[in-house]
């Protein structure tokens, strides 16, 4: 079953700043994350109830929080590591 997947505004310009190769790996793990919600290598995020992250490329996360009962993804941030974090 497919799931409604949106993004922040910042999203869209966090992933342009990536390096290609790297973007190439978000931009797919994105798009799969609307038929699989929990893929293999994400893992729930203490202190939330619903929010997730995806390691991608290895240092590259994509935070994310799922909303069961509307069937929506809805993606926070990407970018590296180190930054991913912080607002969370």
């Amino acid at each position: 079953m497919v799931w409604e997947v949106r993004y922040r505004s910042s999203v869209e310009r966090d992933v342009d700043r990536l390096p290609v190769g790297v973007r190439s790996r978000v931009l797919r793990a994105l798009g799969e994350l609307a038929t699989t919600p929990f893929p293999e290598g994400s893992r729930k995020l203490k202190g939330s109830e619903n929010r997730f992250r995806l390691r991608v490329a290895g240092s590259y996360r994509i935070v994310y929080r799922i909303f069961e009962a509307e069937r929506l993804i809805k993606v926070e941030f990407v970018g590296h590591r180190k930054d991913a974090y912080r607002w969370f």
